[in-house]
């Protein structure tokens, strides 16, 4: 009985002893440079009492990431969709590309990044016809440095739904080719969902 004791706390050490060394392993920073993207699929919603606006940015950002920091490695451009439903027949849309620069550093297994988009100028066509002007951002995304991991976070503010969705994967080199893009019929369901 006491052997079957032995061996049963024997067995439960190795297991909770080899979940130890896999935390350790997903929470361990890159000794040497590594590649990977980060995937973008970001779906906002502003709404008004006039009209519907649906933006959606998608695509990935290269990155390097190594002892000395976090910096942009082969594609650092995404594609913004714009759609703006005044009602059920009068909507507008446009497409423009995002620049986007990233810094930043790994530590204790946690990418620390300072992320800056540039959103140029866009003209939206259709029903009607006007110009989104030019805009940034600066922000900082902090995510675990685990091939796979996304990190998500709402779209808040008056009259906003939606999420910041971002993906990392790993890759061999500097991810260079841009991915195919999504249609844009679930971002027109989204408008047409929201607006019924």
């Amino acid at each position: 009985m006491k052997s079957k004791v032995i061996a049963g706390f024997f067995i439960f050490f190795c297991i909770l002893s080899s979940a130890a060394v896999q935390g350790v392993n997903a929470a361990s920073c890159p000794s040497a440079d590594k590649y990977a993207m980060l995937n973008y699929n970001h779906q906002l919603l502003n709404q008004t009492e006039t009209f519907s606006e649906a933006s959606r940015v998608l695509g990935f950002v290269g990155l390097k990431i190594g002892p000395s920091g976090i910096t942009n490695a082969g594609n650092n451009i995404l594609q913004r969709t714009v759609e703006v439903q005044f009602d059920p027949t009068c909507s507008s849309r446009g497409e423009s590309d995002v620049t986007v620069t990233v810094s930043g550093s790994c530590a204790n297994g946690v990418l620390d990044m300072r992320i800056q988009e540039v959103y140029p100028e866009i003209t939206l066509s259709g029903c009607l016809t006007f110009v989104v002007p030019e805009t940034s951002t600066d922000f900082i995304l902090k995510m675990d440095y685990a091939d796979g991991n996304t990190e998500v976070q709402p779209y808040t503010c008056p009259n906003c739904s939606g999420t910041y969705s971002w993906r990392l994967q790993f890759t061999e080199g500097p991810p260079s080719e841009s991915l195919p893009l999504a249609p844009l019929v679930p971002m027109l369901h989204l408008l047409q969902k929201k607006t019924r």
